[in-house]
């Protein structure tokens, strides 16, 4: 069984999005295992397949990696500042997790689906 999924995060209700937003998420490819976390050893044998793309409808793609950092994980992009994947429970589809901007701030995400 291959452990790497494609998972689709899409921006959760917010005060500037009251009914969340399609057009703004990411697309993570992560080695999972059969709880939903984070396959670490999985994870440190392929370290390159582990991959993001940031998708803003108002702003251009951005494709990087994603990178343990201790207890965290950071989504390093080409040309941006790393963002924080915050997952503290298994992933699973319906879901929120918050990814924490450079700047600090905290949004909402919905595991849209994992593939």
């Amino acid at each position: 069984m291959d452990r790497w999924k494609k998972i689709q995060l899409e921006l959760a209700r917010t005060s500037g999005f009251p009914n969340g937003s399609v057009s703004r998420g990411y697309l993570l490819q992560l080695p999972l295992d059969a709880h939903g976390r984070v396959d670490r050893t999985a994870l440190a044998l392929r370290p390159h397949r582990a991959t993001v793309r940031r998708y803003w409808s108002t702003e251009p793609d951005e494709v990087g990696l994603v990178v343990a950092t201790g207890e965290a994980w950071a989504m390093r992009c080409t040309g941006s500042p790393d963002r924080t994947l915050v997952l503290r429970r298994p992933l699973e589809a319906g879901e929120q997790l918050f990814v924490v901007d450079p700047d600090g701030a905290a949004l909402p995400f919905t595991i849209a689906s994992i593939r």
